[in-house]
């Protein structure tokens, strides 16, 4: 019982608010950024992988929130290698990290750090992009397909409920920390 009320109060609580923003920011790109991304990305694999290492190294952002703008940024066309680099990347670092790892350490140990974390991001995203292209799968064609699974009205239900869930606890958790800023 005790995991059950972990899993659906606490953990679901913890993840609710970066993987909101996650879905915000995927609902965004997968609106407003072009559907040509696909013929930029193929061309400049490289460079899109660099684009995606800039962008994660300083953001603050979890695994949770960054899976979901990875597939949406799939979904636009984004090579598998880009978005792979952007994953790991990301979570693994921010400016906070950085900040620390600076001032507790030093700045070669700072360099070594960013340097190990992007080399081994921009070697797995290569080799995610040359599986891809052995296996000649296109990664924005597969992004969504597990939804074929379960019917539309069972994942309407799922989203309803998730979202119901998220709402009762973070009214919950907000009432029990206003409940206790009273009594003291």
């Amino acid at each position: 019982m005790g995991g059950i009320k972990y899993a659906y109060g606490e953990l679901l609580t913890d993840i609710a608010k970066p993987f909101l923003i996650g879905i915000l920011i995927a609902g965004v790109i997968t609106f407003y950024f072009p559907d040509d991304l696909t013929v930029w990305a193929n061309e400049h694999r490289f460079l899109s992988m660099l684009v995606m290492l800039i962008t994660g190294i300083p953001m603050y952002i979890c695994a949770t929130s960054s899976t979901p703008i990875a597939a949406a940024l799939i979904l636009k066309g984004l090579n598998p290698g880009a978005a792979l680099v952007f994953l790991l990347a990301g979570p693994a670092t921010n400016a906070a990290t950085i900040n620390l790892v600076k001032n507790i350490f030093n700045t070669r140990a700072l360099l070594i750090y960013l340097s190990m974390i992007s080399l081994a991001s921009l070697s797995l995203g290569f080799l995610v992009d040359t599986l891809y292209d052995l296996m000649e799968i296109q990664a924005s064609a597969i992004v969504g397909q597990a939804s074929e699974i379960f019917p539309e009205n069972v994942q309407l239900v799922s989203a309803a409920v998730l979202t119901g869930l998220i709402v009762y606890n973070l009214v919950a958790n907000f009432r029990h920390k206003a409940a206790h800023a009273h009594s003291h």
